[in-house]
């Protein structure tokens, strides 16, 4: 019990002299930079249904052939087409008279992550992927458009480098009113928020649209590349 009793005498005197000497200004910056995307990245969804799951299959593999045309005339890489999902299922209705489900078919698709390299082609591109021959047994979704830049990282270490800056000059402004100066950089940390890429402006996806022979529009806008950064910095 005394040994217990000393131990806990000792960490009570070790414990103020531990907080002196941590002695640090704590601040924190935000840097913001903008960038052009100079690439776009879309999921694409070939669809098929029939009867049978052969011919749901086979419908949707037509389909793939003719959207492959597409990629090929707009001269995508092989590398930036990849298959991330293929799903063969049957296809229920529900049955009201019945109160249970109904098989009507099958359903065939083929999800698909395809990288533009060419913004500019975007609208033409999706016109083009968007077959006016489609109907309701088979077609293509445009899911989601995202605009990127295979320059984000470089300026995503331009904008650490100005937030880093920023820091420094909130701590020695804090040092400065506070009548002490700084040693040493004792902590530095980062992290990036959460981006919102531009939202594309779509006009003319439908069949509809496409029967009116209106094209396709898209709005890259900027892309906004933001960083924070938490300093501690050791004063005398």
């Amino acid at each position: 019990m005394n040994k217990v009793f000393a131990c806990l005498i000792s960490l009570s005197f070790l414990s103020p002299i531990a907080f002196a000497d941590d002695r640090v200004i704590m601040v924190a910056a935000t840097a913001e930079k903008s960038l052009d995307p100079n690439m776009i990245r879309m999921q694409i969804e070939i669809w098929a249904k029939a009867p049978t799951a052969k011919q749901a299959q086979q419908l949707a593999a037509t389909q793939f052939k003719e959207v492959k045309k597409v990629f090929q005339e707009f001269k995508l890489k092989n590398q930036d087409i990849q298959t991330e999902n293929y799903n063969l299922n049957p296809d229920y209705v529900y049955d009201n008279r019945a109160q249970q489900n109904k098989l009507v078919g099958f359903r065939a698709v083929q999800a698909l992550s395809v990288t533009l390299r060419k913004v500019e082609d975007a609208g033409k591109f999706i016109d083009a992927i968007v077959s006016e021959k489609q109907g309701n047994n088979w077609g293509v979704n445009v899911n989601s458009i995202n605009w990127d830049s295979d320059k984000r990282s470089q300026v995503e270490t331009e904008a650490l480098g100005d937030a880093v800056r920023e820091t420094r000059v909130k701590a020695n402004e804090i040092a400065k009113a506070a009548g002490v100066k700084i040693k040493n950089v004792a902590r530095i940390s980062h992290g990036a928020p959460a981006q919102r890429p531009p939202m594309p402006f779509l006009r003319g996806v439908s069949k509809m649209a496409m029967a009116e022979s209106v094209s396709t529009e898209m709005a890259s806008g900027q892309i906004k590349i933001q960083v924070e950064v938490s300093a501690e910095y050791e004063i005398n």
